[in-house]
């Protein structure tokens, strides 16, 4: 009886090729999760920057003297703002429930993949202050 030559022990071309094709269907599958956490990530940046400019604007107009907020303009500029596509400053006061006090809103408009997005936050400021009475 002859006896077959010891088997080389290690990984075939076939069994190689099963797990490369085993791998390459789980990165796949993976990629897209990947590619959306990615584009997340740079949405949730730039959001948390408009709401940045949003309050800093804010605090920039409640310093000012109560008889100039009317007085603004409807835009606004900030140096962040170039760090957003197509970044617009915005802002409009209106007439709030007395002659005291102003509705203050701060708006950032800016282009992300296609769709414009905004940040806005209202306020109310009066002649007084904060919790002046």
């Amino acid at each position: 009886m002859k006896r077959h030559p010891a088997r080389r022990r290690g990984f075939s071309l076939i069994e190689a090729l099963v797990a490369l094709c085993v791998l390459a269907v789980i990165v796949f599958s993976l990629l897209p999760v990947l590619i959306y956490g990615f584009g997340s990530a740079a949405r949730t940046r730039q959001i948390a920057l408009a709401t940045q400019i949003c309050q800093e604007r804010v605090e920039t107009v409640r310093n000012l003297p109560f008889d100039t907020v009317a007085a603004l303009g409807t835009t606004f500029t900030s140096d962040k703002l170039s760090r957003l596509s197509g970044g617009q400053g915005l802002q409009a006061v209106e007439s709030g429930a007395g002659d005291d006090i102003k509705k203050l809103t701060i708006s950032v408009a800016w282009a992300y993949r296609g769709q414009t997005l905004r940040k806005d936050i209202v306020t109310y400021i009066t002649r007084l202050g904060v919790d002046r009475k």
